[in-house]
């Protein structure tokens, strides 16, 4: 009889620590979820930030074109900035319906992961690319400005480029840590599964 009744209560028990069991891990795969939903919010925050300041600018200097009689700013100029914040926006907005396909309720994990690498690497080309046409731009600006460039305006240009080049590389460290977190999340969710 206490044979039995040990017996019984093993199978109980061990039912109990598998429903435990079952509801850890349904809690650590929804604790995930959130968080990598959470971080997906932020990455589509920042990619439509710059991607509103984009069209924003690029309609800033279209006026600005339209309205320039070439006294202070060559048109020359100005279509170089403006070619260049029109392929932001375009860019910005591509990387905007790659994050929107990053549906949680809808895709498969792996799905995710494919989808949210290709992301990354989309962000790495954009770093890529833009530090390989920084210098031929500024040298394009330069030239075309050539006439107007005195002292006070190199030192307004290397001051802001300085600015603007630590400004950039902290924002896209902390959108890099936002897109390790996100695969980094995805994995443990996958490893769950």
């Amino acid at each position: 009889m206490e044979l039995e009744q040990l017996k019984t209560s093993w199978k109980e028990l061990s039912e109990k620590m598998e429903k435990a069991e079952i509801f850890n891990r349904q809690v650590t795969i929804n604790m995930l979820r959130r968080n990598a939903k959470s971080t997906a919010g932020k990455l589509e925050k920042y990619e439509m930030i710059f991607f509103v300041i984009s069209v924003l600018y690029s309609g800033f200097l279209g006026v600005a074109l339209a309205l320039n009689e070439n006294t202070l700013i060559k048109n020359e100029s100005i279509i170089v900035c403006l070619a260049v914040f029109i392929l932001a926006a375009i860019w910005q907005g591509y990387k905007l319906i790659i994050l929107q396909q990053i549906r949680f309720d809808r895709c498969t994990t792996l799905e995710l992961l494919t989808r949210v690498t290709k992301y990354k690497l989309l962000t790495k080309g954009r770093l890529i690319a833009g530090m390989i046409t920084l210098i031929p731009l500024f040298a394009l600006l330069i030239y075309f400005q050539r006439d107007m460039m005195v002292k006070e305006l190199w030192i307004g240009m290397i001051t802001g480029a300085a600015l603007g080049l630590v400004i950039g590389i902290r924002t896209f460290m902390n959108h890099w840590k936002n897109i390790n977190e996100l695969l980094t999340d995805l994995e443990e969710i996958k490893s769950y599964n």
